[in-house]
């Protein structure tokens, strides 16, 4: 896979290749672009308008139109990233660490194939369900009822819309004599709209005796005008002739004594008495019962069997007694019922096979939450850290993966706030490991995932991205991982036979804004005794060789004769001037003998080394300039440069020196490295600073 890029922040044109299948590691040091390309690869497969976000600064003023872009040379249809802003929209949620964990750990290809078996072993009582339309309507209105007939431990709550509407008699069927002019206006199914409309003019009619509304006399009127609103209370006449219109919808589900019933108790002129409110809730009782029975049944699915479950006794209690509901001995009813029992006794008849499937995926979740509970605490310890997790189920594939600290065994809540920003981090790579094992991209990309953790930490966690079994980690999966960090190229590229294979690495680098990238093989890392004898045996110029023999020596502890004449040397002191630091100050001249010694040893390795020669070219302002022009190594160069302003370092801002002094040198705690004459790791910046103070 071919990656071209123009215009995109501080990379003009470049190119990058993917291996698919492999884990691709590209390393840059830091100003490289990695993040631009992390950005540009997401906008072109999922928001391509948003590419203008990365035009260049430097033409978003300009009067030549510039457009970024980035080419793939295959289809790539989705891309998942691990950067810093899905870590920091990672919600770790109060009671658990991730929200989606039933699609992540349990809803595998064999598990939706088992839930497919048991789903079609379940169809016949589904069937009854879809072929009844208006079922689902009639159980959401029987819900909608039930709330009306509120109850509490002593009988009809006094608060339910019901016991309000009833509270005085039915007021709509009976029209007090002095508001009887009104009684087509109250009976009238837009009622409340009226009272509503009726309220809100009664305000006015302080302001004078004429009707707000046609202006005729109101004076004799004004009173019964004004006894509309005080008897009728618009939000109880609402919901009572919401409950009124539900009880006549479903009337066809009702015994007809039920019906003729209810109707007495609603359309009654007086208060309700203790019975019709004990008859009320035994309706409500019988309601409730039924709505139980009609959910379970329309929403039984697998995990509607608990842990050893026996299917038979389960789907036989099931089945709906039609002579305990005789408040719903209506032909509807009982027809639907009927149905329900037909479907349940045909499922009975395959039952075996029924109770077959549903223990198998009982064991199945079982294997899948050990195998990920497993494999996550087994990097958690690894890695050092004092936590483990467990997935937990309610029974309704509300599945949870819960957070423990190895000290305590109650479950973490708030896991955000307990866990450092390194354990957030680790967490986050983890889980997203899961994530895209679940959604299955077509490029995975790692923005910088692992250099803020320490040795163990980044092995811990590259070992659990990449080395577990295929389709339980990333290994084989198209993976680009960009970073500042050596370490993983060190360990997949040199030191780890078990990643042999499956890693590419290459350095990137973008120099006046042409990203190019250079493999790194095995034999490009090198301990820094390697790096010098290359250099020493290359055509460098002398001084340059010199500057790597002294490294050389500092780094293997060699500080005998041939170091201190180096170090005289940078020093620019003449032959009777050289110092021996091994001696103490004000008799520290070094010997002929030593001197000579010294001399010797570097011949041995430099043959053209001489001392007098070397000294005059140091010493020679214009002769380092021409070399630091003329060589094209930035390692090289930043060197020179530092024997440029030797004595005038303190001149140089702190930033630059620390570059100068430390940064870029070679560092003598890594195994193995870059050759820095291969690699070009000074970045830009620092050489145009130094460019710009030789040119002065």
């Amino acid at each position: 896979m071919e990656l071209t890029i123009t215009n995109c922040n501080n990379i003009d044109s470049g190119k990058i290749e993917i291996t698919n299948n492999k884990l691709n590691i590209k390393f840059g040091i830091n100003g490289t672009g990695k993040s631009t390309i992390t950005r540009a690869i997401k906008y072109a497969i999922d928001s391509p308008q948003l590419l203008t976000e990365l035009i260049p600064f430097k033409h978003r003023k300009s009067e030549i139109k510039v457009v970024p872009e980035i080419t793939i040379n295959e289809e790539i249809k989705s891309v998942l990233i691990f950067n810093e802003e899905y870590l920091n929209q990672f919600l770790f949620k109060e009671d658990e660490l991730i929200s989606n964990s039933y699609e992540i750990f349990i809803n595998t290809p064999e598990y939706k194939n088992s839930t497919e078996q048991i789903e079609q072993l379940l169809s016949e009582i589904k069937k009854v369900f879809s072929e009844n339309e208006d079922l689902n309507k009639t159980i959401s209105d029987f819900e909608n009822l039930s709330k009306s007939f509120a109850t509490t431990q002593t009988g009809l709550s006094k608060s339910s819309a019901l016991y309000k509407g009833l509270k005085e008699g039915n007021k709509i069927q009976h029209i007090p004599d002095s508001l009887k002019g009104y009684s087509k206006l109250i009976k009238d199914k837009n009622c409340v709209k009226w009272l509503d409309w009726q309220n809100n003019g009664e305000q006015f009619l302080e302001i004078s005796d004429d009707c707000p509304y046609c202006t005729s006399p109101t004076t004799e009127n004004k009173e019964t005008i004004k006894s509309v609103s005080t008897f009728y209370d618009k939000n109880v006449i609402k919901n009572f002739t919401v409950i009124i219109e539900a009880l006549k919808n479903l009337g066809e589900y009702f015994s007809e004594s039920a019906n003729l019933t209810l109707q007495t108790i609603t359309e009654k002129q007086t208060g309700l008495e203790e019975s019709e409110m004990n008859y009320i809730v035994a309706v409500k009782q019988q309601i409730d019962d039924l709505l139980l029975k009609l959910k379970a049944l329309k929403e039984i699915s697998s995990v509607s069997f608990s842990e050893d479950e026996k299917v038979e006794e389960k789907l036989k209690n099931l089945k709906i007694n039609i002579e305990l509901f005789d408040r719903f001995k209506a032909e509807k009813t009982t027809s639907i019922i009927e149905s329900l029992n037909s479907s349940l006794d045909t499922v009975l008849e395959k039952v075996g096979q029924l109770q077959g499937e549903i223990n198998k995926q009982k064991r199945l979740v079982k294997i899948l939450i050990e195998k990920h509970r497993k494999s996550i605490n087994s990097f958690l310890t690894n890695a050092g850290y004092k936590y483990t997790v467990e997935i937990e189920n309610d029974n309704s594939n509300n599945y949870k993966l819960l957070l423990r600290h190895i000290e305590s065994d109650g479950i973490i809540n708030g896991g955000k706030q307990h866990l450092s920003f390194g354990e957030k981090n680790a967490f986050s790579l983890v889980l997203f490991m899961y994530e895209a094992l679940y959604k299955k991209p077509d490029l995975i990309v790692l923005d910088d995932p692992i250099s803020s953790f320490d040795k163990s930490k980044k092995y811990a966690i590259m070992h659990m991205l990449f080395r577990g079994k295929s389709g339980e980690c990333l290994l084989n999966k198209s993976v680009l991982m960009l970073t500042h960090d050596l370490d993983p190229v060190i360990d997949t590229v040199k030191v780890l036979k078990e990643f042999n294979n499956l890693c590419e690495a290459n350095f990137l680098t973008t120099k006046k804004g042409i990203l190019t990238e250079t493999r790194i093989k095995k034999q490009n890392l090198l301990s820094f005794a390697q790096i010098c004898k290359s250099a020493l045996d290359s055509n460098l110029d002398e001084i340059i060789k010199l500057i790597y023999l002294r490294r050389h020596f500092e780094i293997i502890d060699d500080l005998g004769n041939e170091y201190e004449i180096l170090s005289n040397l940078f020093h620019k002191r003449k032959r009777e001037e050289c110092k021996d630091q091994r001696k103490e100050i004000g008799d520290d001249l070094m010997s002929e003998f030593d001197f000579n010694s010294g001399i010797a040893k570097i011949i041995e390795l430099i043959p053209s080394f001489d001392y007098v020669t070397i000294l005059a070219k140091l010493e020679d302002l214009e002769t380092l300039k021409t070399l630091y022009n003329e060589v094209e190594n930035s390692y090289a160069k930043l060197n020179i440069f530092r024997l440029i302003y030797d004595e005038k370092l303190t001149e140089i801002p702190s930033v630059l020196r620390k570059f100068i002094n430390e940064t870029f040198h070679i560092e003598n705690e890594l195994i193995c490295q870059l050759d820095p004459n291969e690699y070009d790791l000074i970045p830009d910046f620092i050489l145009e600073e130094c460019d710009k103070f030789i040119s002065e």
